[in-house]
């Protein structure tokens, strides 16, 4: 059930109290303001992909969206004081960078078509400048087989810039974009070709929702 524009909806306990922390924080600290929320569909699975500037982004885009999610971490991520409880306590799971950890991708689809919410990092790593990079090919590969929305979103600011010790105040805003439609590029045979050309969309409407922000 969503309370207020940045409410608590979940029953489990240590998502709810750490999700009021990083809440508050993100209030105090960036403003937080959100858009576009009206094209996050209230229940059913949904695979949010957005753009990556920094630790905390998994927690500002769950504050933002309203609804409980869950995300992929770094494996070694869970043995960090104080980082690994907070993740875990916010639906995160392991993945193994820089291998095609197929284990990560079926656990993925497996909660998107039970009707979660996942989000997921296209690029796989921060940017340093906030320039977007490339989609990695198992993001394409999720987006293609979870038969679910795959919503774009844009984080704009960062309280916690890359390298950065300490939080830096600074206005957050999250933009929730429309469903994709990936109609046209699902007609390639070719995998590979298709998997490359629904993460160039990916990066593109990102990019759109970036640009957006920057005429406003």
């Amino acid at each position: 059930m969503q309370r207020g524009k940045f409410g608590f909806w979940t029953d489990q306990l240590p998502y709810r109290w750490s999700h009021r922390v990083t809440n508050f924080i993100f209030n105090v600290f960036g403003k937080l303001e959100s858009h576009g929320n009206e094209n996050i569909p209230r229940q059913g699975g949904i695979l949010i992909l957005c753009n990556h500037r920094s630790y905390l982004d998994p927690f500002i885009v769950g504050s933002a969206a309203n609804r409980e999610l869950y995300f992929m971490a770094r494996h070694d991520s869970f043995e960090m004081p104080l980082i690994g409880p907070l993740i875990a306590a916010h639906n995160a799971y392991p993945v193994r960078r820089g291998t095609a950890d197929r284990a990560a991708l079926r656990h993925t689809i497996s909660l998107l078509k039970s009707g979660k919410v996942v989000l997921i990092f296209p690029e796989g790593t921060r940017s340093v400048d906030g320039t977007l990079g490339k989609a990695h090919g198992g993001v394409s590969f999720i987006a293609h087989n979870a038969g679910v929305p795959c919503i774009p979103a844009y984080v704009k600011g960062t309280i916690l810039p890359r390298n950065a010790k300490w939080i830096h105040p600074a206005q957050l805003s999250v933009t929730f974009g429309t469903p994709m439609d990936f109609t046209e590029v699902k007609q390639i045979e070719d995998k590979r070709e298709l998997y490359r050309q629904m993460g160039e969309q990916i990066m593109q409407e990102i990019a759109d929702l970036r640009d957006r922000q920057t005429v406003k």
